[in-house]
């Protein structure tokens, strides 16, 4: 080995071996492992339970015993015939066993479709969004390709089609950022279409479609696999999301007043207790995460696809959470989850208890004032403006 080949590889060691570089020299060892033995898949996969891959379909006949009378049949509920050898699909450990990205949830009169491999947001006739026409439903999708700093590639003459340039994205649609290379996260360089049309009810809609996608280590070198059905719907799904984001910002910055933040109880769009912040989704689940160790809540889990928190609540021995340098909140021990939406101009922060069942509004009536206040403060310190909580009635 040559004297210049010898520096050059001291040189990488040393840059990865640095302490001050502890997280960037893994990211080194995790790329270079990928790159020679190939992408970690079991993220994918189930943790067993494949038991039912050796299950034998059965005619087994329902015996009556003597003396009883024979019970009622119901055609209805027959149980149709199926051959084994016309099934298709994966099974056991094929099956890519995680979820699609779940179309985020607005309150202005839209929803979303997944047809023919398109994720297509509908506009309802009688919502506020404000979207009537084809240009205003082309200057969304300018507004939402700006903000998302995705370029655009080509433009259909005499149509409301465009195709963006290629651009990388997470696994969930979003674009690829700093923070997702220096965590070592995939990348995916992918090209969207984006149309406007009506349907039938002559709602106003824009459909996005995953027209190419390859797959990159955070270093840029290729690992390239087929997309599953699932990834397709995923990553088409999470990127049409982005046009509710672009819409709701609309909203945000029509009401949303940095200098006079509310933050209040209410009801979120499935009419559970809420508390609701006067905030922008994205800034509410930012300033969220910041506040759970305020509070003394640990969290255990976290969907960005569904923006839902696993959250484990320890208890003291007068049953209130008492943390040095952390607020006292009045709830029971146990783990609950969290989830937020978009509400209006507003985010709604909604609390389940371990069954996933809403809690009443009397635990968070009690929880509101607290976690207000503390929430407030980190509202303060996140955006250097003043938040002012509404007093609980």
């Amino acid at each position: 080995m040559t004297r210049i080949k010898i520096k050059k590889l001291v040189g990488a060691l040393f840059v990865c071996g640095l302490p001050a570089f502890v997280m960037s020299g893994c990211i080194c060892v995790k790329n270079q492992y990928q790159k020679v033995f190939g992408v970690d898949e079991s993220v994918n996969e189930s943790t067993g339970y494949y038991s039912y891959l050796d299950a034998q379909l059965s005619d087994n006949k329902i015996v009556v015993p003597e003396g009883l009378d024979n019970p009622g049949r119901n055609s209805q509920l027959k149980v149709p015939s199926v051959n084994p050898d016309t099934l298709k699909g994966n099974v056991g450990e094929k099956v890519d066993v995680r979820p699609p990205a779940a179309p985020y949830r607005a309150d202005f009169g839209s929803y979303t479709q997944w047809i023919d491999n398109e994720a297509i947001v509908w506009f309802e006739k009688d919502g506020s969004h404000g979207i009537r026409t084809e240009d205003d439903a082309w200057m969304l999708i300018d507004s939402m390709l700006r903000t998302m700093k995705v370029g655009i590639g080509e433009v259909s003459d005499g149509q409301y089609v465009l195709t963006t340039v290629s651009s990388d994205f997470t696994d969930y649609g979003k674009p690829y950022s700093e923070l997702d290379e220096d965590n070592g996260i995939l990348r995916y360089r992918q090209i969207y279409q984006l149309r406007v049309g009506r349907n039938s009810a002559n709602e106003i809609g824009i459909a996005s479609r995953l027209l190419a996608s390859g797959r990159f280590l955070s270093n840029g070198y290729s690992v390239n696999k087929d997309l599953s059905p699932i990834e397709q719907e995923r990553f088409t799904m999470g990127f049409s999301n982005n046009i509710i984001h672009a819409l709701n910002d609309r909203f945000v910055e029509r009401s949303y007043d940095p200098e006079n933040l509310v933050i209040t109880l209410g009801k979120d769009n499935n009419g559970h207790d809420a508390i609701l912040v006067e905030a922008p989704f994205d800034t509410t689940n930012k300033v969220l995460v910041r506040t759970f160790p305020r509070i003394g809540w640990s969290v255990t889990a976290h969907s960005v696809a569904k923006a839902q928190y696993d959250i484990e609540v320890l208890d003291s021995s007068d049953e209130q959470v008492v943390y040095t340098n952390s607020t006292s909140l009045d709830i029971d021990q146990g783990t609950y989850k969290i989830r937020v939406g978009i509400h209006g101009n507003m985010s709604a922060i909604t609390l389940y208890d371990k069954d996933d069942a809403p809690v009443p509004y009397e635990v968070v009536s009690r929880i509101y004032q607290g976690f207000a206040q503390v929430m407030s403060a980190q509202f303060v310190e996140y955006t250097n403006n003043q938040a002012n909580v509404v007093k609980a009635k």
